[in-house]
């Protein structure tokens, strides 16, 4: 089972960007890793304030009851589904991230957009950009299965003059 990271905002529309994943991704099954990046505090009021947990502030429910629901929907691709987050924003601090968490490829399509959920989230792209393993950059096309063609019975008009 692949271990696969994928960079959340926290939106639906994240969600969505990774169920095209999920559905053309062929037949193998595999963890999928929701990754969010924050800078470390700056100050000791950052540390003991309430803004503390970054990581706890942008989880909301709704996002939550999605990944269930993938989860679900999915159960013949998804091993399991979860969030990790990463404090720091150096390539060597990611590259030990995905190193600990076995991570095989990472899915981040060209285009995809991530909004700012918290002040202190970090825009992924140059670190994912220096990782050192398989970037995903295309969102694969969902695998349709064409319905059988009869033959039309159709009888062919033809004019004599």
């Amino acid at each position: 089972m692949k271990n696969i990271l994928f960079p959340t905002d926290f939106t639906s529309q994240s969600l969505g960007v990774l169920e095209q994943y999920i559905k053309g991704s062929g037949g193998s099954s595999y963890t999928i890793i929701l990754f969010a990046s924050f800078e470390m505090p700056g100050s000791d009021q950052d540390v003991v304030g309430a803004g503390n947990k970054p990581h706890l502030q942008v989880m909301n429910e709704d996002f939550r009851k999605g990944c269930k629901k993938l989860k679900e929907k999915y159960t013949d691709k998804i091993g399991n589904i979860y969030f990790k987050y990463m404090y720091g924003n150096t390539n060597q601090v990611f590259r030990n991230y995905l190193e600990f968490n076995e991570i095989d490829q990472i899915f981040f399509p060209d285009g995809f957009q991530l909004l700012q959920p918290h002040p202190r989230f970090i825009e992924p792209t140059s670190i994912i950009n220096n990782a050192g393993i398989p970037v995903i950059r295309k969102l694969p096309t969902a695998q349709v299965s064409k319905p059988k063609q009869t033959p039309s019975l159709k009888a062919e008009l033809s004019t004599s003059y």
